[in-house]
């Protein structure tokens, strides 16, 4: 039996949050691990941190407790983790600087677009973009294979299969940012939004 609905505003904490939550805490364990370099640490910590995104949303939904500030919450967390960790590989020289202004700069206006969004909705409601599950997913498949060149793929080889999924990163990125390009003109185009063109 499902429990009762929670709204974005009930603010309790529920197991989902937690889960959610727990990949924040993990970030700098995980930037620790890479930078010291701890290569056990880090393929444990970044197998937990995948895992409880895979089952936040899941349980959230089997327990009733499912609102619109969950998934925003898992959202907002997850974009903090995600370019905190291509971050951490560029600190630590796994990710050259210009594929981590690729991956990360466009991110920019995906935040910029989500801020106008709740704004004009005056809730916690984030604007979904078509190609976004797709960049996601290749972040899930490029994210460890970093980690494995950080600490044991050298070979010629493993720099090829790298070049490969970043361009297939990049590709569904640009898909990306222009989806939330046009989102972000459509709402400023809007009445009453600060900044909108008259």
């Amino acid at each position: 039996m499902q429990g009762r609905q929670v709204t974005w505003r009930d603010f309790r904490l529920t197991l989902a949050d937690a889960l959610t939550g727990a990949r924040l805490v993990m970030l700098p364990y995980l930037i620790y691990a890479l930078a010291r370099p701890l290569p056990d640490l880090a393929v444990g910590t970044l197998a937990v941190m995948i895992g409880t995104d895979l089952v936040d949303g899941r349980i959230a939904r089997a327990l009733g407790q499912s609102r619109e500030f969950g998934g925003a919450f898992d959202s907002t967390v997850d974009f903090v983790v995600i370019y905190g960790i291509f971050t951490a590989f560029l600190a630590v020289g796994v990710l050259p600087w210009w594929k981590w202004a690729v991956i990360v700069l466009p991110a920019l206006l995906m935040a910029w677009t989500q801020y106008v969004q709740v704004r004009q909705a005056g809730d916690v409601v984030f604007a979904p973009a078509r190609a976004g599950k797709i960049v996601g997913q290749i972040q899930f498949v490029y994210l460890p294979f970093l980690l494995l060149r950080r600490f044991w793929l050298g070979a010629g080889w493993a720099l090829t299969v790298d070049h490969v999924l970043f361009v297939l990163l990049a590709l569904a990125i640009v898909f990306n940012t222009i989806d939330y390009a046009r989102i972000l003109r459509r709402l400023l185009a809007r009445p009453g939004t600060p900044g909108a063109t008259p």
